[in-house]
């Protein structure tokens, strides 16, 4: 089960998280997205208040706010898979035009 061990807020409501399973990176939280009750965390005081639930390994705010670990990590080994596909088709691109 994926847990967050480590969470710390940067600006731009992102999180720098790591998991049990030693992957880490920067999650963004995106709270005009989301909406609803995420709208509370565009105040940078809520924003920063995050923790980490020791029961669930999730991270939370005040007011029950709280986003799925899992769900946090696919997002972000998809992004990483993303950028390793795009660098991957740019340098075929590149030695296309070299021939």
């Amino acid at each position: 089960m994926i847990r967050i061990v480590s969470a710390e807020p940067l600006p731009q409501y992102r999180l720098k998280v790591t998991f049990n399973d030693g992957s880490s990176g920067i999650f963004a939280v995106e709270p005009e997205r989301r909406g609803g009750v995420f709208l509370k965390l565009l105040h940078t005081r809520v924003f920063n208040a995050v923790t980490i639930n020791p029961d669930f390994g999730c991270v939370e705010w005040p007011g029950g706010i709280d986003l799925c670990p899992d769900t946090m990590h696919q997002a972000m080994a998809g992004s990483e898979s993303e950028v390793a596909l795009d660098s991957t088709a740019a340098l075929r691109e590149e030695a296309k035009k070299k021939q």
